[in-house]
């Protein structure tokens, strides 16, 4: 603990000296120059009141933090090896600002932790990383900018930005507007494999490919994944996710024997996970419009589902200070529907420091539970709404 102490504390004393610049990026790969060495600190805390109408049957009020962004610190640098080759690491910690507890019990650095080398063509770094859906496709989910609970429903996309363990990812430099990467994460075997159908049992392999192009004020992403045998973090529960009470043929809650309650399923035992997901925005004056499709497909108990979701929307530049962002999905599932809207005003008190307001609404199939995020229990019946206020401060 004194170690990692030293290490915070001298983390700190750079960022806020001179000779570093208070960044949020790996310095660009692509420069034939070699990028000076340095080292960051950096952080996101994001905390408000949040109200909803149905929480399993009744209206609740909740101070939640980390929804727009995620509460997160961490340490970034880039070291100059000479020849255009470069030496990077990142390590990210997501916490709980209401309490102060990690967000991963018994996980430092859940988010990121990764070493790797960059040149000219790209950069590979090792470890636990963002996968590629977050960077090509996840800069179009519309909803995420106007309430970090819709990113998307149930957020089984990815698109909401989930890091991944036991990775190799390639990232290519930008060649005229265009990136590309790939990506590869290892079987977790720390467990017995007669252990992989329980709850937090090791997940199988997993594999990601995807592309990024910006021309003018066009912009567009694409990215498939499968994941297969998917456990532990990368787990699948349908009911507190989506309020689905069954998912390929099975049921997605148990009933408490003494209380009577639905105890969700959190770690359904699918055979595998593929996504398909793509983006597009468009900058037009102060409007940036916005589309995004994915296209997930569950294999698991001999059966095979297919859920799609479109979103459309966009934000406004209402002034200098005052952004505006709208947006609406519709998802099908196993023969169920749900529709969202979602609408967010986000007020700049500075570039580091910003309120904002947002509301949500869903309204789901008959015989679907309602729910928006995973900070509530679905609705007792097929809608939910929530209205939140809170503030965000970058450092």
């Amino acid at each position: 603990m004194k170690i990692l102490l030293s290490i915070i504390g001298g983390s700190c004393a750079l960022a806020f000296s001179p000779a570093i610049q208070a960044q949020t990026e790996i310095p660009a790969v692509g420069k034939r120059t070699a990028a000076p060495s340095s080292v960051v600190f950096y952080g996101v805390l994001d905390a408000g009141v949040t109200l909803v109408n149905n929480d399993d049957g009744h209206g609740n009020a909740k101070l939640d933090t980390g929804v727009m962004e995620a509460n997160r610190w961490g340490i970034k640098g880039v070291e100059d090896l000479g020849g255009g080759l470069n030496a990077v690491f990142q390590l990210e910690s997501s916490f709980n600002l209401d309490d102060g507890s990690l967000s991963s019990p018994g996980t430092m650095f859940d988010r990121v932790a990764m070493v790797g080398l960059a040149g000219r063509y790209g950069q590979v770094t090792f470890g636990t990383q963002y996968d590629l859906i977050n960077d090509y496709v996840t800069p179009f989910n519309i909803s995420a900018g106007a309430s970090g609970y819709a990113a998307h429903q149930g957020n089984f996309d990815r698109i909401a930005g989930n890091a991944i363990q036991r990775s190799i990812k390639f990232a290519s430099a930008d060649f005229n507007g265009l990136t590309f990467g790939a990506l590869y994460s290892f079987a977790d075997k720390s467990l017995h494999p007669d252990e992989n159908d329980s709850e937090g049992a090791g997940s199988g392999t997993a594999w990601n490919i995807g592309a990024h192009y910006a021309y003018g004020p066009f912009s567009a992403g694409a990215a498939y994944m499968r994941l297969n045998t998917p456990r532990g973090t990368q787990a699948i529960g349908p009911y507190p996710s989506l309020g689905l009470t069954h998912f390929l043929g099975q049921p997605t809650f148990a009933i408490d024997a003494g209380s009577g309650e639905r105890v969700p399923l959190k770690n359904m035992a699918i055979d595998s996970q593929k996504i398909f997901a793509i983006g597009a925005a468009y900058e037009i004056g102060n409007l940036t419009a916005m589309a995004n499709f994915a296209d997930i497909e569950f294999r698991g108990y001999g059966q095979a589902s297919d859920l799609r979701l479109i979103e459309v929307g966009g934000r406004y530049h209402l002034s200098a200070a005052l952004d505006g962002t709208l947006g609406y999905q519709r998802m099908h599932f196993e023969g169920t529907r749900a529709n969202q809207l979602s609408l967010g005003l986000d007020y700049h008190l500075s570039k580091r420091s910003d309120l904002y307001v947002s509301a949500d609404y869903r309204r789901a199939s008959r015989g679907v539970n309602g729910v928006i995020g995973n900070s509530f229990a679905p609705s007792s019946n097929s809608a939910q709404g929530l209205l939140r206020m809170g503030m965000r401060h970058v450092f």
